[in-house]
């Protein structure tokens, strides 16, 4: 929505409160944006809709960023809970928050079921205030918790200096945009009337208009125009907004000028004992002193024991007067002040400030909250791990263990450009080659993220031939180049090699040669199609790393039809009692989308897809977007939509950052696919063939999914392509092979080979196994073809029941384009069903154009749940949930959760809830 200029303040006040006034009235929640200039108005609009909403029994929460706390994650969204003689949440639920600072989405989790108990009571106001100063977490929990939220009566209030400012990304819900223009003449005439106690004369007009609309600077005006005139000096010119800061600073002792020094420096509220003991010279406490000439400039105010700076002006004012020394010498108090009291997040951003090359003091204290911040808000722990390498000489005694330390945290947060920029510097300035092999062992951490395999190599195969390595060392390093070879050999002799990796790391102990290793052994099995043997490594990975290697594991689980297995996983960690962060892990909505899409709930796998590239976006990862966008895809070839399917294919040319190895051979099946979807089946052979072909030597599993096995076949009789159809026979059977017992692999296996032969008994075989997998397609599949086969021979009674049960599995999960098929062919037979005609495409919009999923998640929110509730009575997680509603919401045309729940019980569709 495009922002309208506006003139006077009553109709922004209005405007503002007329969402307020919704959330009390229809229970809906809603954002306000207002945008303006340093000191138009904005604190001042915040604080007076505020005051407005409590009136109105609404519950407000006040929240303000700062330039110097942008490196505290979540501080302005986090401390905004504990504001006003009212706070939102009590000590105790506050402390449970602040323990989920370093995993902001358990942090938007906690917050969020904080605001669903208070709006549940009463509707919710949360201002933030100074919004163009948040750092990243806190802009990651107010998009998040928008989402989170919708529909109930939570209002967001957020105000900022920059009219085009991305703050709340993508999210666009109910958005009003106020912007804030300057006062007009009429506006600042009433300022000064209000003023001075009479109109202002044609003098004081000329002066007012120098301030160019803004209140503040106005004011100021008025207030020299006012002291002069006391002064007997009511000719005297008011001076320029800065000039006249400075001109008071330079009126003031010493002490005072150098307490309002602090406390601009500061660049927050501080405690009147904090901000004397971090005078240069202190001189006496309390009201007296220092701070009583400090006070009386007016240019800092107290309250509640904090002082702070009149306004962003006068605080950006004095720093303006004040030299540049002066300014780096209090950061650096504030620095050392903040680190002596264990601090390390509050005392990085004045390290930061401070920073001058040969600085070791400050780098040390920029590095150690780089290694806080590395889970927190990944994208700050590489910004001040990089400062505090460049602020550190390579002639200084400490710089080799700073350096190692960034580099650790440059690799952990996928900054793989800068780290591989770090140990290159490092290399440089050693000879002893043991180190040389750890650096390097960190910079092939970087390089795998980054997709640099080749590079990899290039530099770790020299460092190996060093005699001097210790083992430890070299296991890593050896681990290392079996890890890159696994997306760069054929399959076996990359298995080969991870293996004899994984026996040189257990032999030394060295547990980071032993995590590289079993990745690596893992990577080879899955990309042979040995599932089995891949989750044997998983499982020891897990054990070594945590619950981020717990995805693999179910996805082998997922491989090997143990579907009840990886669903007993999904929901063990969901209802976990210890409520960590692994409940809501990307990895983990990637592997419960993959449990859905091979299921054949296709709605509830699109939509876990769409929470999942949200996710990407709001946490700055590609890692997952690429499968979320393979199943978007998969589901509207399903479907039948290649125009859609096309699109979402384009969208991938955006992850950019995502390695070949791993982007091109699942989207190359999609483009084969969708060249088939197309009807162009010549172009489709052409793209699918050296994938085919390449199969048993490939470096992806993606070859070997029986899925694709089927679909492979289908194109290659459709193009009358016998040789690429051997080929695909050929795999299957491969595949088979490595995973005896799994009936997903011996059922397609079977099926095509059956197939190829035309062997009636082979194909009645395959049926029967294929009905023993999980897999509803494959059971429809197995289904499909026997009957066909059945149909050839003139056994049409048997040929219909089982075509008639393909369509049923085709149309549960939606696969349109099967089911249509099936569907022709038992017409062709002859037979009539009356289930075809109510097969219709869904509407796009009011009840009936819900999907099952959706229609579940409005009946639980319609009878009073909660995102979690509901969440926990679906078995899906809050974010899937949240997804649903969004578009429950957009197509009932429904703004909160009242008109939800007004909306379906006037539905008489909802009479037959399940």
């Amino acid at each position: 929505m495009q922002p309208r200029p506006l003139r006077g303040r009553s109709e922004p006040m209005e405007r503002a409160l007329a969402v307020v006034r919704a959330a009390n009235r229809h229970g809906s929640g809603g954002v306000v944006l207002v945008s303006g200039t340093a000191g138009i108005g904005k604190s001042a609009l915040l604080a007076e809709v505020c005051r407005q909403a409590e009136r109105m029994q609404i519950q407000p929460a006040l929240g303000v960023c700062d330039p110097i706390d942008q490196v505290s994650p979540g501080a302005p969204v986090i401390t905004a809970l504990r504001t006003g003689g009212e706070p939102l949440v009590g000590a105790e639920q506050y402390e449970h928050v602040v323990d989920a600072l370093h995993e902001p989405l358990l942090l938007v989790e906690r917050i969020a079921s904080a605001l669903e108990s208070v709006s549940a009571k009463k509707p919710v106001l949360i201002a933030i205030d100074d919004v163009q100063w948040a750092d990243r977490v806190s802009k990651f929990l107010i998009r998040m918790l928008l989402t989170r939220l919708l529909g109930l009566p939570v209002v967001w209030l957020l105000a900022t200096r920059d009219h085009d400012a991305d703050i709340l990304g993508s999210v666009r819900t109910h958005l009003e945009h106020i912007r804030l223009t300057p006062l007009t003449s009429a506006d600042l005439a009433d300022i000064a009337q209000d003023r001075l106690g009479h109109p202002p004369d044609e003098r004081t007009r000329r002066f007012l208009d120098a301030s160019a609309g803004n209140p503040l600077l106005a004011l100021d005006v008025l207030d020299n125009l006012v002291s002069a005139a006391a002064h007997g000096k009511p000719d005297t010119v008011p001076e320029e907004f800065g000039t006249a800061i400075a001109r008071r600073l330079a009126e003031l002792p010493d002490a005072s000028r150098a307490l309002i020094e602090v406390v601009a420096v500061s660049g927050r509220a501080v405690s009147v004992q904090e901000a004397l003991r971090l005078v240069a010279e202190p001189a006496g406490s309390g009201r007296g002193g220092p701070l009583a000439a400090a006070l009386d400039s007016g240019l800092i105010t107290v309250t509640e024991q904090n002082v702070t700076a009149r306004h962003d002006l006068v605080r950006e004012a004095v720093l303006a007067a004040m030299p540049d020394d002066t300014v780096r010498t209090l950061h650096r108090r504030f620095a050392e002040h903040h680190l002596g009291a264990g601090q390390a997040l509050l005392a990085a951003p004045h390290a930061r400030a401070a920073a001058t090359r040969g600085d070791v003091a400050g780098a040390l204290i920029l590095i150690a909250a780089a290694e806080q911040l590395g889970t927190a808000s990944p994208q700050d722990a590489g910004d001040l791990a990089a400062l505090a390498f460049r602020t550190v000489l390579p002639e200084q005694t400490e710089w080799l263990d700073v350096g190692r330390r960034c580099l650790s945290v440059l690799c952990q947060t996928q900054r793989a450009r800068e780290a591989v920029a770090v140990a290159d510097v490092l290399l440089a300035h050693v000879d002893d080659a043991d180190l040389v092999g750890a650096v390097e062992s960190e910079a092939a951490r970087a390089l795998w993220l980054g997709g640099r395999l080749g590079e990899l190599l290039t530099r770790v195969e020299p460092v190996l031939t060093a005699d001097s390595l210790t083992p430890a060392v070299g296991a890593r390093l050896t681990a290392a180049r079996a890890l890159a070879n696994t997306r760069l050999m054929a399959g076996e002799p990359a298995a080969r090699e991870a293996t004899a990796a994984l026996e040189c790391a257990r032999a030394c102990r060295d547990k980071d040669a032993l995590v590289l290793a079993l990745h690596a052994v893992g990577e080879a099995a899955r990309n042979e199609g040995r599932h089995q043997d891949a989750l044997k490594s998983f499982r020891e990975l897990r054990t070594l790393v945590g619950p981020l290697r717990l995805a693999e594991e179910i996805t082998s689980l997922q491989f090997l039809d143990r579907y009840d297995h990886a669903q007993l996983l999904l929901e063990e960690v969901r209802s976990d009692s210890r409520n960590s962060t692994r409940s809501i892990l990307p990895a983990l909505h990637c592997a419960q989308m993959w449990q859905d899409f091979n299921l054949g709930h296709s709605d509830d796998a699109e939509s876990t897809a769409r929470t999942l590239v949200e996710l990407g976006q709001q946490l700055g990862s590609e890692v997952y977007a690429l499968d979320a966008l393979i199943v978007q895809i998969s589901v509207e070839l399903l479907r039948g939509n290649t125009r859609s399917a096309a699109a979402l294919l384009a969208q991938t040319d955006q992850l950019v950052d995502t390695d070949d190895g791993v982007r091109n051979p699942g989207l190359t099946v999609m483009r084969g696919w969708l060249s088939a979807g197309q009807g162009d089946i010549g172009q489709a052979i052409e793209v699918l063939g050296p994938v085919a072909l390449g199969a048993v030597s490939s470096c992806s599993y993606w070859p070997l999914w029986p899925c694709w096995m089927g679909l492979f076949f289908e194109i290659g009789t459709a193009g009358a392509n016998g040789a690429f159809s051997e080929v695909v026979v050929q795999i299957a059977e491969l595949a088979a092979t490595r995973n005896p017992g799994v009936a997903s692999f011996e059922g397609v296996a079977l099926s095509l080979r059956g197939r190829a032969k035309g062997d009636l008994p082979m194909i009645a075989e395959s049926a029967r196994v294929l009905a023993r997998s999980p897999r509803p397609i494959l059971r429809a599949y197995g289904a499909d073809v026997y009957g066909r086969a059945l149909l050839a021979d003139g056994q049409r009674d048997q040929a219909l029941e089982l075509l008639d049960r393909a369509w049923d599995d085709y149309h549960r999960m939606d696969a349109r384009v099967y089911r249509d098929v099936v569907q022709q062919a038992m017409r062709q037979a002859g037979a009539r069903r009356s289930k075809w005609s109510t097969a219709a495409t869904r509407p796009e919009s009011g009840w009936a154009s819900l999907t099952a999923a959706e229609r579940r998640v409005a009946l639980l929110i319609a009878d009073g749940h909660s995102n979690r509730s509901a969440a926990g009575e679906l078995g899906v997680s809050v974010n899937t949930v949240g997804t649903h509603l969004r578009m429950v919401f957009s197509k009932l045309g429904v703004q909160s959760r009242v008109q939800l729940a007004n909306a379906v019980n006037r539905d008489e569709t909802t009479a037959t809830r399940r």
